[in-house]
């Protein structure tokens, strides 16, 4: 089923695993090769195909319709096999991470793609913000055991915080931070970043971050500005939100689109 949505029915294969092909491939790539999937059992493993397969359903997915037992069906295997697979793709994966997440050297062609896109949507002078930045939640099954009401954000739903850093071009994910409960400000999450804490290294001269209005304005972090306290925006202020918002509503957007669809 899975080879005939691949080659048939590709949206078939991104609706159940949330990846394109190419993703998917390279993924797959990365991992095939670890000594996790090698064992001198007479029972052979699944391919290592079907175990990522396995694990990107799991993770694409979101509550009853995704219990191990649906998973189990649905792939046909067992139940045992599931958390088993589950188990050897995440081994597979966090060793593999820093191939999969790193930050971009000022002069690699990705930062170059990256400032040559943000000079399209706005003008040479601002090409310098080749990265973007913004805050998602992951979604709870159940409210925690511990400390269960700090989950509990703005949404009313009970959450995991996510900061996601991206190349504007690629929608590649460079840089990010995960693990705070839902209801900690953007602001304060964003701290958890390696750009906020080594940004003098990571970022070359005259380059900065996009940011919404949630992030700190700083030289390096670039926001909108915020109408003061019962006073308004001046003309030229209101000018410059105009033309943030032409590379930064496509950009936030991307990230939400890029993390969950």
């Amino acid at each position: 089923m899975l080879v005939h949505h691949e080659e048939h029915r590709p949206h078939l294969f991104r609706q159940k695993l949330r990846v394109n092909l190419e993703v998917f491939d390279d993924i797959l790539n990365h991992i095939s090769n670890h000594p996790i999937f090698q064992n001198q059992s007479n029972n052979p493993q699944l391919p290592v195909s079907i175990q990522l397969a396995i694990i990107l359903n799991q993770a694409g997915h979101y509550g009853n319709a995704i219990t191990l037992e649906n998973v189990a069906q649905w792939a046909g295997v067992s139940v045992g096999s599931v958390v088993n697979c589950t188990n050897c793709v995440m081994i597979a994966v966090l060793d593999a991470h820093d191939q999969f997440i790193c930050f971009p050297a000022g002069n690699s062609e990705d930062a170059d793609l990256a400032r040559k896109f943000a000079e399209s949507r706005t003008c040479p002078e601002w090409k310098g913000g080749f990265l973007a930045i913004d805050g998602l939640t992951v979604n709870l099954f159940t409210k925690p055991g511990y400390y269960g009401e700090t989950f509990f954000d703005r949404k009313s739903n009970y959450s995991l915080g996510c900061q996601a850093v991206i190349l504007p071009h690629n929608l590649l994910i460079v840089d990010y931070s995960l693990g705070h409960p839902g209801s900690v400000h953007d602001a304060f999450a964003f701290r958890s970043t390696h750009l906020y804490e080594e940004h003098n290294d990571l970022l070359p001269d005259d380059h900065w971050v996009w940011a919404d209005s949630a992030y700190p304005l700083e030289p390096w972090c670039i926001a909108p500005f915020k109408r003061p306290h019962n006073g308004w925006l001046t003309k030229d202020q209101k000018t410059f939100n105009y033309h943030l918002s032409r590379v930064c509503f496509f950009l936030w957007f991307s990230i939400d689109f890029h993390l969950f669809m």
